[in-house]
């Protein structure tokens, strides 16, 4: 008897589980998690977040002095993680324009010749990059959200610029007049570019 009865609980646990998946895969978690959630419309600067660097280079608000928080809303983690997301890419902007600006940097298309429909990305080049004889300085940041210019956007936004980006690195190495002709790859991900020396 006991084996008619262990089979018999192991025949209805399996089927209760089955009936709990089959639940929850009608239902759209996605929409779930968007009830009640305020629209996804954030602002597209830093000035519309409250947000500029100080004279550390830290992330801070405007009104308050404090660094950025990432549970602005409670219980509304989707689209807190929206809203960091959008402050991402706004960073990544300001970091373009101090490439050009401090760093003086020139942002260039690839491929040159590319047709409308081809996949493109982009590099920033100082000055001399194509000119110089000298051995060029390629730097390549990681992988996933950051772009040219950044190590690490988290700590950009958490942390400060020096610690997350490399204009650190490029405006002391041009300081002290070292710094070869220099490549940053960035851009679209989706892009393969084969690399040549």
């Amino acid at each position: 008897r006991p084996s008619r009865y262990n089979a018999l609980v192991n025949w209805t646990f399996s089927f209760v589980c089955s009936l709990y998946l089959d639940l929850l895969s009608r239902i759209d978690l996605d929409e779930l998690m968007k009830k009640d959630e305020p629209p996804l419309d954030f602002p597209k600067t830093l000035e519309e977040f409250e947000y500029a660097f100080n004279d550390q280079g830290q992330l801070r608000h405007i009104k308050t002095g404090e660094p950025f928080v990432f549970n602005y809303r409670e219980d509304l983690h989707r689209w807190n993680q929206k809203r960091y997301e959008a402050l991402g890419e706004i960073i990544t902007q300001h970091v373009y324009e101090l490439l050009e600006t401090k760093c003086n940097m020139s942002k260039e298309i690839l491929p040159i010749d590319a047709s409308k429909d081809e996949p493109k990305s982009f590099i920033y080049l100082s000055a001399d990059a194509l000119t110089n004889p000298s051995k060029l300085l390629v730097l390549i940041q990681g992988n996933g959200v950051v772009r040219a210019g950044q190590w690490a956007r988290r700590l950009i936004i958490n942390e400060d610029m020096d610690s997350g980006s490399q204009i650190p690195f490029i405006t002391r190495a041009m300081e002290a007049g070292w710094i070869p002709p220099l490549c940053l790859l960035g851009g679209s991900r989706n892009m393969k570019m084969p690399v040549s020396f």
